[in-house]
């Protein structure tokens, strides 16, 4: 079995590192879709399909980047962050294509820190809006 460091998950856009990232989580979620009736006897009955799917990321590191500060507090009202792409470090040896997950996601949540020794920090929360790719890694 193959262990990964998590520092080898990259977040980019449009192909480029969005700098600083330090913690990356994926969250997945699919909304149920409940069709229990009085003939099911009391026992749920839910629907293969998802009501909605999607993907939050918070993402929380060091500022090497005004990116998302730029996203968040410029004048612009768009906060869509358009060409992402999450890529999985190899798990399978073997392969030489790693995982990707691609599509486009909204800045939903930002916050700095600044502690008066210590390097500027973010954190934030990306959403996904539209549909999104997942490309198994291959060889």
């Amino acid at each position: 079995m193959v262990a990964n460091v998590g520092r080898d998950l990259l977040v980019e856009k449009n192909s480029v590192v969005i700098a600083g990232i330090r913690t990356a989580t994926l969250d997945w979620s699919g909304e149920s879709i409940d069709v229990t009736t009085g003939e099911d006897a009391g026992v749920r009955l839910l629907l293969e399909a998802s009501a909605q799917e999607q993907l939050d990321m918070p993402i929380e590191g060091i500022m090497k980047s005004e990116l998302l500060r730029e996203l968040t507090l410029g004048a612009s009202e768009d906060r869509i962050l358009t060409d992402i792409t999450i890529t999985w470090p190899i798990v399978s040896p073997p392969n030489t294509t790693p995982a990707t997950l691609s599509g486009n996601f909204r800045l939903s949540a930002y916050s700095e820190g600044a502690p008066y020794n210590e390097a500027i920090t973010f954190s934030g929360t990306l959403e996904s809006t539209g549909p999104f790719v997942y490309t198994p890694e291959a060889a």
